[in-house]
């Protein structure tokens, strides 16, 4: 691979306002402020794994534990009995803990210990004396529960792949450095057991209702409260960060390397004392953004010198953003070949200028830092754009509409261009696009949480091998009908019939729970069948699932991995956040193993990934749809032929809030018909094995199948291969289509034998003919930031066939159109 939230998420990052050439307004005074943290501690949980005689696959017999007032339900259930989250694929190692207090591994959170190892242990442990790091990712996950209180550390601690580090978000504990704190970032996101140079493996892991503090540290060092260089399928939720006075060196979130898609939820601000809010002070920087792409969403800025600093990275989208007395909202004076920034639905009062940027319009060679700014609210006397030397680009407004600085399709390079973007109302919340943060049912109590594994009379495995689909489908049933949260500890849930989600489910998964299908029911890829299938055609209700993981646990044709059909009567009723949809390159499915061989034929392991039918209206945020290039663990090469990846022909209401989709084999995106949707941060890789050098030219080995959408590729020669590639993103007539940031990637073609750094298989230019299509004469199309790598056309539409040569810039041999138009009206 080349290439995170409570009802109202906080993450508080406290800066020193400085002031820069152009900000209008002075700090207000800033006091020093110690830890805001509680000390209460939760009580000790007990040893993890109590000896047991009776294998840990029998039904269970513990009841339900009685709710202890104050105390998270999570850390509640039984984490210690046959009910308990259980890893399939480790041999006969039973007593693996999925689930760990970091209490247990004397953690004492009192505000005086140095507990740097004891959370470092926590992390690490595979429960049998050895260590996790660097051994394997998909079979030994994690779910690290930390209780509140004050944890100190002296060092840095790290992160590990397949892990969930989460505070009680009732009683959120604390991270404070220590005085004589060693390192350069208290939290490090980067597992070096990876490609540690680019962070773009560091797949599944995240961070929740944690406070990090490092006003111990000297305010003019360099440091990092949290360093997040990772990939996808990571999160980031509910993270309060407390930084000292008058910072000059300390920033508080990094993305210094990886691929992630999405951050969201985040406030950085100081709140003075005298105000009966908590007291947050100091920092440097809000967010340094290198990542290759991402949406930064409901990111809110207070007192902060310069609130996002780009120093590199390609796609970026700043959605719902508020700016709150700083000097400069975001400087991309160090983002070398950053292709486009969408500034969207946000919001600036009392600072600097919203943005400073290189102007590329007189570059002969590629033509950089592209901007949009949409639906921007601005107050005060300073310009809304500046360039590097500081001069005004935008002038002072009250309300931009749509301004755009780049390449326009049709048409040429604007420098400073304003339209007018026609959204559709049902797509609306107050005037903005709808966003919902991910729940965390911090009110719930535990006679509202009901664990799968634990309900009498439907016995559930979770063990790889199991056919659980018949309970489980019992269960939620049960589950939905009694407004009960379905809680899935971690297992392999084998189905081997549709798992159907009804009006009325809640699921929370735990380390990334997996679903997996398997068997002849999914077996005929001319009738495909939902391996997860939530709600059915015309039914309306709440259904909300979180954190887990989708798949076929072998070649499955006739799969499609997930597929919602209802609707709510209220926006992001049906919501999925934090889901992600693998087919190989895991421990747990049969696809990891079987599908190696150099010609894609016999590995027609799942018919699509995600299909968004016609009744369907969804909120989905973090979703990564990834048909593995590359195997985790245990397997070699993956050369697999996943059909489709998402396809949407959904017309009521449907928000994709930050979602990727990877390597199969006809597209990756495809808007058949659909209507109504909005769409922040779409990103996408090619398969690699398809181009020149491949054995198969799309849509082979599958069959283009009119009833899905499906596009033919009858405008490619027959032996065309870079024409018969896996579109990025299929467009397909509909209406009311809003697309911001699209980071459309091909880095390879003929790639069968995992040599990404072989020459003869690294795409340079014209790599793929034809990186997206629109066709059907779709109404109501405003695409923003649109970036490409390796291609020759951006965006086939039979009119003016935009081309990579005539819009070079971004991600080099790469192309930006900073507003693709040709079907606005």
């Amino acid at each position: 691979m080349l290439s995170a939230r409570v009802c109202a998420i906080l993450l508080f990052v406290s800066f020193r306002f400085l002031p820069i050439v152009g900000a209008q307004a002075d700090p207000q005074d800033v006091f020093e402020q110690g830890s805001d943290a509680d000390d209460g501690q939760l009580p000790d949980e007990m040893l993890l794994f109590a000896a047991k005689e009776q294998h840990p696959l029998n039904p269970p017999s513990k009841k339900p534990k009685a709710h202890i007032a104050g105390r998270y339900w999570l850390d509640e259930q039984d984490h210690t009995g046959n009910a308990r989250g259980y890893a399939p694929f480790l041999g006969n190692n039973f007593n693996y803990p999925v689930y760990r207090n970091v209490k247990s591994y004397k953690a004492a959170g009192d505000g005086k210990t140095d507990d740097t190892a004891a959370l470092q242990n926590a992390i690490n442990s595979d429960g049998s004396g050895g260590n996790r790091y660097k051994n394997e990712v998909t079979t030994r996950p994690a779910q690290v529960f930390v209780p509140g209180g004050t944890y100190i550390l002296t060092h840095t601690l790290d992160m590990r792949l397949g892990t969930i580090l989460v505070g009680d978000p009732n009683d959120m504990p604390v991270f404070k450095a220590s005085s004589n704190f060693q390192g350069n970032a208290l939290i490090n996101g980067n597992d070096f057991a990876t490609d540690g140079a680019s962070g773009t493996t560091n797949f599944f892991m995240a961070f929740k209702n944690i406070a990090i503090d490092t006003t111990n540290i000297n305010k003019d060092t360099a440091v990092t409260a949290l360093r997040w260089g990772v990939a996808q399928a990571c999160h980031l939720t509910n993270i309060r960060i407390n930084m000292p006075n008058n910072s000059k060196g300390h920033t508080g979130i990094d993305l210094n390397q990886g691929s992630t898609i999405i951050v969201s939820d985040i406030s950085v601000v100081l709140v003075k004392t005298n105000r009966s809010t908590k007291s947050i002070t100091g920092g440097a920087v809000g967010i340094r953004n290198n990542n290759q792409q991402v949406n930064f969403k409901n990111i809110s800025f207070k007192f902060c010198t310069t609130a996002l600093a780009q120093s590199g990275g390609f796609t970026v989208v700043l959605q719902g953003a508020k700016v709150d007395t700083c000097g400069l909202g975001i400087d991309t004076s160090g983002a070398g070949q950053l292709a486009s920034v969408v500034i969207l639905d946000s919001t600036i009062v009392n600072s600097g200028p919203m943005i400073k940027f290189f102007d590329s319009s007189h570059s002969n060679g590629d033509r950089t830092n592209q901007i949009v700014i949409e639906n921007l609210s601005h107050s005060g006397n300073n310009p809304v754009a500046i360039g590097m030397d500081g001069a005004v680009k935008l002038a002072n407004m009250n309300n931009v509409d749509t301004w755009i600085w780049g390449n326009v399709s049709p048409g040429v390079y604007q420098t400073g261009k304003t339209v007018k973007t026609n959204r559709s109302p049902q797509l609306l919340s107050n005037g903005k696009y709808f966003t919902k943060a991910q729940p965390t049912y911090a009110d719930w109590t535990s006679d509202k949480i009901v664990n799968v594994k634990a309900v009498g009379g439907h016995p559930v495995k979770g063990d790889g091998k199991s056919d659980d689909s018949a309970s489980l489908n019992a269960i939620l049933a049960e589950n939905a009908k009694n407004g009960k949260l379905s809680y899935f500890p971690y297992g392999v849930y084998i189905v081997r019939n549709t798992l159907y989600v009804p009006p009325g489910t809640r699921i929370v998964g735990e380390a990334w729970s997996v679903i997996s299908g398997i068997g002849g029911f999914f077996g005929n890829k001319d009738d495909p069948k939902p391996v997860v299938m939530v709600g059915r055609p015309g039914e309306s209700g709440v259904a909300t699932i979180q954190d887990m993981r989708f798949t076929v646990a072998d070649i499955a044709p006739g799969a499609i991995i997930l597929q919602v059909n209802m609707a709510g009567a209220n926006p992001g009723d049906v919501g999925i956040w934090n889901s992600h949809i693998t087919v190989g390159g895991a421990a747990d499915t049969n696809v990891n193993v079987a599908c190696e061989a150099p010609n894609t034929a016999d590995c027609l392991a799942a018919f699509a990934m995600v299909h968004l039918t016609s009744s369907s209206s969804a909120y989905i945020e973090n979703m990564w749809g990834w048909t593995a290039d590359h195997s985790l663990e245990r397997g070699g090469h993956q050369n697999i032929a996943t059909g489709r990846g998402m396809l949407v022909e959904a017309t009521k209401a449907t928000w994709l809030t930050g979602t990727g989709f990877e390597h199969n084999t006809l597209y990756n995106y495809n808007l058949h018909n659909a209507q109504n949707v909005f769409a922040a941060l779409q990103q996408c890789e090619t398969a690699y094995w398809q181009g020149a050098g491949s054995q198969q030219n799309a849509p082979a080995p599958w069959v283009a199948n009119a009833k899905y959408g499906d596009p033919d590729f009858s405008w490619c020669g027959g032996g065309d291969q870079s024409c018969r590639m896996g579109l990025a993103q299929n467009v397909v007539g509909g209406k009311n289509l809003f697309l911001y940031g699209a980071a459309f990637w091909t880095f390879f073609h003929g790639e069968v034998s995992t040599c990404y750094n072989c020459a003869p298989t690294i795409c340079h230019e014209n790599c793929i003919k034809h990186q997206a299509r629109v066709a059907g004469d779709p109404k109501g199309l405003y695409w923003y930031g649109v970036d490409s790598k390796s291609a020759d056309v951006m965006v086939l539409d039979g009119r003016e066939n935009p081309s990579q040569f005539n819009h070079p810039g971004g991600w080099s041999p790469g192309g930006v159109i900073a507003a693709y138009l040709q079907f606005e009206g």
